[in-house]
């Protein structure tokens, strides 16, 4: 049996049709993604647009260095993936193995350094509650979202280091040029998490400097 009709799933009978199903469905989960966030851009955005000072000044109280640590982490897990999922294609397991762990790693980091950065946010009072630190009453809604856009974003994290872990127990039985197809999703689900985090990276670390 080769290993193309190994990995078919019901009810697809060749492989290629199974990949442009999964891929297409791949997009269509992240499309319904795109659009929650963009429910939290355009709200902090109309928020901004009206307290665009209050937001300016607690904008200057989140953490810049930790914020640009997680953008280059995201952004060389990114780059590893890539390196992974093309190295499947041109038959080069170990390479697409190495490339997951570091993926892995460096999506560990993340969430460590997000982590530090939140204790220490507590530390400063700046959950929007009883003991918040700041006294612009908007400062409360930029916080608001600060911790609402990061916190559903370290979820999909969470969501993503799932999926990457699946990846390396593939890679470990010698299974994961067999599962070309989940390295796929994997890697274009981990882009958008990445793309994202960008945008929350911009909206929440620039503003105000």
């Amino acid at each position: 049996m080769s290993e193309a009709s190994a990995t078919l799933h019901e009810p697809f009978e060749s492989a290629t049709r199974q990949r442009e199903a999964l891929t297409f469905g791949v997009w269509l989960f992240l499309a319904s993604e795109l659009l929650l966030f963009a429910g939290m851009f355009l709200g902090y955005a109309v928020y901004r647009h009206d307290h665009p000072s209050a937001f300016a000044e607690a904008g200057r109280h989140v953490n810049l260095l930790f914020g640009t640590i997680n953008t280059a982490l995201l952004m060389t897990s990114s780059l590893s993936l890539s390196v992974a999922s093309r190295a499947i294609d041109r038959d080069k397991p170990g390479l697409s193995e190495i490339g997951v762990w570091i993926t892995l790693g460096l999506g560990l980091l993340f969430l460590i350094v997000k982590g530090l950065e939140y204790r220490e946010d507590l530390d400063e009072h700046l959950w929007p509650g009883a003991t918040f630190a700041l006294h612009a009453p908007a400062a409360r809604i930029f916080f608001g979202f600060y911790w609402t856009m990061t916190f559903v974003h370290a979820c999909h994290m969470t969501i993503g280091l799932g999926l990457l872990s699946r990846l390396v127990w593939l890679a470990r039985r010698g299974r994961l040029r067999a599962n070309n197809d989940s390295v796929e999703a994997t890697t274009l689900y981990w882009h958008l998490v990445d793309i994202i985090w960008a945008l929350v990276f911009a909206c929440l670390y620039l503003v105000g400097r």
